[in-house]
């Protein structure tokens, strides 16, 4: 309850405040997420597993 508590506080003091969806943010979140992928498979196909099971998960 401590971090709801301290969010309602935030948002008292208009220190915080719910953000309207952004079609250019959703674009640059689909763009990384694609280079990521493109990353994930590029290692993976190198045998370097590791990093590319980490750019995978970046990619979801």
């Amino acid at each position: 309850m401590k971090k709801a508590d301290f969010l309602r506080k935030l948002r008292k003091e208009r220190k915080l405040e719910i953000a309207e969806p952004s079609e250019e943010i959703k674009i640059s979140y689909l763009q990384k997420a694609e280079n990521c992928l493109k990353s994930a498979k590029l290692l993976f196909q190198n045998q370097l597993y590791e990093n590319s099971t980490s750019e995978a998960y970046y990619c979801m």
